[in-house]
C-alpha cells in the first residue's frame, strides 16, 4: 500500500516541466475561465427561458379571458 501511495505521489518529468515553468497555472486559469464562461452562459439561458415562459403564460391568460 505504501508503495502505491509513493508511486502516485512521485513527480513525473512532465509534471516538473509544467510546474517548473509555470505552465500549470496557465492551464488552470484557462480551465477556470472556460468553466466560469459555461456557468454564466447557462445562467443567462435559464433567465431568458424563465422570461419567455412568463410571457407565454401571460399571453395565454390574456387569450383565455373574454
Amino acid at each position: 500500500m505504501n508503495f502505491l501511495i509513493a508511486l502516485l505521489l512521485q513527480a513525473t518529468p512532465m509534471e516538473q516541466v509544467f510546474f517548473g515553468s509555470g505552465k500549470a497555472w496557465v492551464v488552470l486559469a484557462v480551465g477556470a475561465t472556460i468553466l466560469l464562461g459555461l456557468v454564466g452562459w447557462i445562467w443567462r439561458a435559464q433567465n431568458r427561458l424563465k422570461r419567455l415562459e412568463s410571457r407565454m403564460k401571460s399571453l395565454d391568460s390574456d387569450q383565455i379571458q373574454p
